[in-house]
């Protein structure tokens, strides 16, 4: 059976009391938006897109409606890049380390996986160079995450455009997912989709806003690259809920509201995560992050992530992610985008397990 490890380990493996780990910000409750009652709604017509939903991503990038296919989340989203793009055989790029689905859909879609690097020596900047050197006249996709999952770091639309031109030599397309660009803010550049018609770009709702339950995603793509995505949602799930797309339409409509109250909760846990970093520094090393709520610091010690977030969870309660679903496994994910008292708890915690470090 075919099953993605991360989301398998991440779904089944019981709650720790003090969850450090993840990549999304507080859940926003209704209470805090009471009038997303008016919102709700059970019909209405939504077949190939809830248009004022498509409409409204449209705005928010500028682009054409179009190029817009709304889906389930950041990961439907880029499944359905990847099957409209992809075919068993075909050679996809992808970015090393990576977010464990990634590799997993190529597989499942029978696809050949080669990968580029992103050293941590050089601050997982892309290794432009090796990955041009990879590149083959089979090679039918690119994949990388802006910003980064697990480090957080940001590749400039300058490198991005020198992969576009890269992969448009060979007729490839380029897939990013900058489903945690927006936690730049005002520093966020331009999305990549307007860098060229080889690129399609994923996002959502779930990680920067705090809707995970929404399930709101989307693909920006050529509007005949679009045009294929839609198609293939026929085959999954037809057409979307209308009552958690009509909130979703909303929410985008007050974006700003919900931008402020994650600026305010990660520049508060940002300023934890530094102090914990400089007081570890003998015991981790990291490359401080672009932004985000993520940072994936390295284990100077004989630990590897594994062992250390298992005696974590054991002995503390306290849950990390393990470096080996990023293929790095000498590492862990610290998630900082959480409550500031259960990241302050988790922390603590974290830096008692450092300075007790034993094998197990």
């Amino acid at each position: 059976m075919r099953k993605i490890v991360y989301m398998e380990w991440v779904k089944l493996k019981p709650r720790a009391k003090y969850e450090i780990g993840g990549s999304g910000v507080i859940p926003v409750k209704i209470d805090e938006w009471p009038e997303a009652r008016e919102f709700i709604d059970i019909n209405d017509f939504n077949l190939y897109g809830y248009r004022p939903l498509v409409q409204q991503i449209a705005r928010r990038y500028d682009v054409d409606p179009k190029q817009v296919v709304t889906a389930p989340g950041t990961s439907m989203a880029n499944y359905l890049a990847y099957a409209a793009l992809v075919r068993g055989g075909d050679e996809v790029l992808i970015e090393k380390p990576a977010y464990e689905p990634l590799l997993s859909v190529a597989k499942l879609l029978g696809a050949r996986i080669t990968r580029f690097a992103r050293p941590f020596r050089r601050g997982f900047e892309i290794d432009l160079d090796d990955l041009a050197s990879k590149l083959t006249s089979k090679t039918r996709l690119i994949v990388l995450t802006n910003m980064h999952n697990p480090s957080g770091m940001l590749s400039s639309n300058d490198v991005l455009r020198k992969i576009g031109r890269l992969a448009a030599r060979v007729g490839a397309h380029v897939l990013v997912d900058e489903v945690y660009l927006d936690f730049l803010f005002e520093r966020r550049p331009r999305s990549a989709v307007h860098l060229g018609d080889n690129f399609v770009v994923t996002s959502s709702l779930t990680k920067v806003y705090g809707f995970d339950g929404l399930r709101c995603g989307w693909t920006l793509a050529s509007p005949k690259l679009a045009e294929a995505m839609w198609r293939l949602q026929d085959f999954y799930g037809v057409n979307g809920a209308i009552p958690a797309e009509k909130i979703s339409t909303a929410v985008l409509e007050n974006i700003e509201r919900f931008e402020q109250r994650t600026r305010l909760g990660i520049e508060a846990n940002r300023k934890l995560i530094d102090r914990f970093i400089a007081a570890h520094a003998g015991q981790l090393k990291w490359v401080p992050p672009d932004g985000g709520p993520v940072c994936f610091p390295q284990l100077r010690g004989p630990e590897d992530g594994s062992q250390l977030a298992e005696r974590l969870y054991r002995d503390y309660s306290t849950r990390i992610i393990p470096g080996k679903f990023f293929e790095m496994p000498k590492h862990f994910r610290l998630g900082f985008g959480g409550d500031p008292a259960i990241l302050k708890a988790g922390l603590a915690r974290l830096s008692r397990a450092l300075s007790q470090p034993r094998l197990s």
